[in-house]
């Protein structure tokens, strides 16, 4: 297994994916290509035996220039439970931790209770600070949808 950096030539391989890997939420291309070629030293793909099994992406907050906003992690529904995300999640610190920043900020659903029990967890075997440190709340008037998740940070 490999884990390397994404760059504007997996946007497609990363969005096929994602639209397989639910409950992520499927972007434009024009989206990942813009997260890929401005924040490749954040975003990770994690690649066995030739296969995408699982993907990390961050972006640099301009709030807090001490904080990556972690905008999305999945791992193919097959390899979950083998601390795949754990190793995404490393690498991801990694990369926050060479841009000088020292917190990971995201955001998950309530209902999304694998997610959170991921990092909970995650934190708790590296004796990261995780906390809840506010709400996204938001309606999006185009859909009509209600969006909620509550933010959480990571003190690295």
């Amino acid at each position: 297994m490999i884990i390397r950096n994404c760059t504007v030539e997996d946007v497609d391989r990363v969005r096929r994916f994602v639209d397989a890997c639910k409950p992520l939420e499927l972007h434009t291309s024009f989206t990942y290509w813009t997260i890929f070629n401005y924040f490749s030293n954040l975003c990770f793909l994690m690649i066995e035996d030739e296969k995408l099994i699982g993907f990390i992406s961050g972006i640099r907050s301009s709030l807090d220039k001490d904080a990556v906003y972690l905008w999305q992690i999945g791992v193919s529904k097959e390899y979950r439970g083998k601390k795949y995300a754990s190793r995404l999640i490393d690498h991801l610190i990694k990369g926050a931790i060479f841009l000088d920043c020292n917190r990971i900020q995201v955001s998950i659903s309530p209902e999304n209770e694998s997610s959170y029990n991921t990092f909970l967890k995650y934190t708790k075997e590296h004796s990261y600070n995780f906390t809840k440190i506010g709400e996204v709340k938001y309606h999006d008037t185009l859909t009509g949808k209600n969006e909620y998740e509550i933010i959480y940070q990571i003190e690295i």
